[in-house]
């Protein structure tokens, strides 16, 4: 495989990332157009358009308490579902099921059609991300049938298009659904995102480009191509219909124009994808220093992102401590009351203590269970990605290095930041090194002498530093 497939490959990578976040995100609206939600739905979408999770859930900590206080069990739920929602965005898989669960309890009894929309909208979210693509379409399904029945025009045609549009991203090898999809979305609404995965289609395919650009300048004209994103994003696809046409002066000047639409948002993820994009095509161009300097814009903006995420993530592990301190405080006064003040209902008490005791430890079985369904899946995942790229490398396939980096991103991540000066083919043979291949293999591979080989590995040594003594698939291997 060339570079420059290489390339188309990554570009398309990204572009999915930028919708991804555009879906995650909900900027379908400009601000105002949220006022048709409940206040917490409207501020806490807002917040999450600025990448602002630490606010967005410090804003709902805040309102949970006062729903709690209030004894508005509408609220409490909506609490739930808003922190459940930016849980997902900073990947906390755990901790967005964790408060899903506790919003389905607070709606028992309830019949309200908006709440029980997003609640199943984002389980489903859930399951397309672990790749349980058939419990995702189910619960796609039961949001869907929840969200005909609400009331709000508004609300339920922007829960159809978003709930259909995200429904999408589990038939993207079925083409005759993914149309299907795509036609019901443009009838809720006729929004650019959508435009921009209809040709970003036919990009991908190298197919009918003149169809990609009119569906590309139908996501600029819009009616809500007002969108920052959302012009953003269709930006970002006229770059890779550019590369296709074999003009990357083109591509370089399109993803700048993305870039400027993304830094207006400040959210640092977009920038973060753009940067690695632009680096990559002035690296086409055989502009070094222009492509050293956005993956150093690169490497920076991901360590503020990290380290921001981590904060966030924080706020959400000690609200669960202080709430579970509370309810535990709680219980205990409620049990000292119940003992000095009514003796003759103690054996009462102890009951309802036993029944809610048990009834917590089946709350604790399921949620181990399915923590270990979660994790037995997440293995069995990696053991068959494993199998596969070592298929990949003994038969010396191209697509080996690709989906090396796609399995083990962390990896190609931290190599690539401690040590930028490595070459494509340094990088691939790392990858070999920690895939724990033995000379043989690799000589093989690269149809070189064992000789060959082994002085490529003390090569790589002194690039890394590393004393003779040091073995270096070991040392890869603990990156």
């Amino acid at each position: 495989m060339d570079n420059k497939h290489k390339l188309m490959l990554i570009f398309h990578s990204n572009f999915k990332i930028l919708l991804l976040l555009t879906l995650l995100l909900t900027v379908k609206y400009n601000a105002q157009d949220y006022s048709f939600f409940p206040e917490t739905i409207k501020v806490t979408a807002e917040f999450a358009d600025k990448g602002e999770f630490v606010k967005a859930l410090e804003y709902n900590m805040k309102a949970l308490k006062e729903c709690q206080k209030k004894k508005d069990k509408v609220g409490v739920a909506n609490g739930y579902i808003n922190i459940a929602f930016i849980s997902l965005l900073l990947s906390k898989i755990n901790q967005s099921i964790y408060y899903l669960d506790k919003a389905k309890v607070e709606m028992e009894g309830m019949n309200d059609p908006l709440l029980e929309a997003r609640l199943y909208s984002e389980y489903a979210k859930i399951d397309t991300k672990l790749g349980l693509l058939e419990k995702s379409n189910e619960n796609f399904n039961k949001a869907i049938e929840f969200s005909r029945q609400i009331s709000n025009e508004k609300q339920k045609n922007f829960l159809l298009f978003y709930t259909h549009i995200w429904k999408r991203l589990n038939f993207m090898n079925q083409k005759d659904s993914l149309i299907v999809l795509e036609k019901k979305s443009l009838q809720y609404i006729p929004s650019g995102i959508v435009y921009t995965q209809i040709a970003n289609r036919f990009i991908k395919s190298k197919s009918h480009l003149d169809s990609a650009e009119y569906y590309l300048n139908k996501a600029l004209t819009a009616q809500d191509s007002s969108i920052l994103a959302i012009k953003g994003l269709a930006w970002y696809g006229r770059g890779n219909l550019s590369y296709v046409r074999k003009n990357p002066e083109k591509t370089l000047d399109y993803y700048l124009k993305s870039l400027q639409y993304f830094e207006k948002i400040k959210f640092k993820i977009n920038k973060r994808v753009l940067y690695d994009s632009i680096s990559s095509i002035y690296g086409v161009l055989n502009n070094k220093e222009k492509s050293d300097l956005y993956l150093r814009k690169y490497k920076l903006i991901n360590d503020t992102i990290e380290n921001e995420q981590k904060e966030a993530i924080n706020v959400v592990v000690q609200n669960i401590v202080k709430q579970n301190e509370k309810e535990d405080r709680q219980k205990q006064n409620k049990l000292y009351l119940i003992i000095g003040s009514i003796i003759i209902l103690c054996f009462l008490t102890i009951y309802f203590i036993r029944k809610n005791y048990l009834k917590k430890q089946r709350q604790k079985d399921s949620l181990l269970f399915e923590k270990s369904t979660e994790t037995d899946l997440l293995k069995r995942k990696v053991n068959e990605s494993f199998d596969e790229i070592i298929m990949l490398a003994k038969n010396g396939d191209p697509f080996f290095l690709i989906r090396f980096k796609e399995v083990y991103p962390e990896f190609y991540a931290k190599i690539i930041q401690q040590h930028s000066e490595l070459t494509e083919h340094d990088i691939k043979f790392c990858a070999y090194l920690r895939l724990n291949l033995i000379n043989k293999d690799i000589a093989r591979i690269e149809n070189v002498t064992l000789r060959t080989v082994q002085t490529k590995k003390y090569r790589l040594k002194k690039k890394f530093n590393l004393s003779s003594d040091v073995d270096l698939t070991k040392w890869l291997a603990k990156i």
